[in-house]
């Protein structure tokens, strides 16, 4: 499973990366500022808003630890087995709100509207976590903690970001003590 989905999520953190330093050049030259503005509204802030705070659009756009990013797709996929990994690429458990958007789920609650999403690739998948997790108001905390641990000159861990995690699902708290506890156990086969 981790070596299907390794290269997948380094792909896309890697896009990420390259974006990140092209904004860090950008504001060192003060060059593309239509760019900047458009990359803002991509992570959902409006730049002339929030007075073109780069530090605030320097936390969304940044990577996601490979080991994070693998132990939620193995829990939220059933390690790739689930019927919303098989039949719609989705290996984080994502929902989207449009009716046709997606699986909806077996067990959905009466009156709920929320589909699993679809997604044409797994590529896709992975590039729609890391922007959910890089701009959703659930996981502001979690960006908080990478740009915190950054500013330190310290590169954030699985672990130390995990804790970020509690509204990725309805069972908070015992959802990241999962996480956590894949990534210690599996460490050795998430690593490239």
């Amino acid at each position: 499973f981790f070596d299907f989905l390794r290269p997948v999520v380094q792909a896309e953190n890697r896009r990420i990366e390259r974006l990140r330093r092209r904004l860090i050049a950008a504001r060192a030259g003060g060059h593309d500022p239509a760019w900047v503005g458009a990359v803002a509204k991509d992570y959902g802030l409006d730049w002339e808003d929030v007075g073109r705070d780069w530090e605030l659009l320097l936390k969304r756009v940044d990577k996601v630890p490979l080991r994070l990013a693998l132990a939620q797709s193995a829990n939220e996929s059933d390690w790739g087995r689930s019927r919303f990994a098989q039949q719609a690429n989705n290996m984080f458990g994502q929902w989207c709100f449009t009716k046709g958007c997606g699986l909806v789920p077996k067990l959905r609650r009466t009156g709920g509207r929320h589909e699993v999403a679809a997604y044409e690739t797994v590529n896709a998948s992975v590039r729609a976590y890391l922007h959910n997790i890089n701009t959703g108001w659930a996981y502001v905390e979690l960006r908080s903690s990478r740009g915190r641990l950054r500013r330190r000159g310290l590169i954030p861990t699985a672990q130390d970001l995990a804790v970020g995690l509690t509204a990725y699902s309805e069972r908070g708290a015992a959802y990241v003590r999962d996480i956590r506890t894949m990534i210690r156990t599996n460490k050795a086969l998430m690593s490239p």
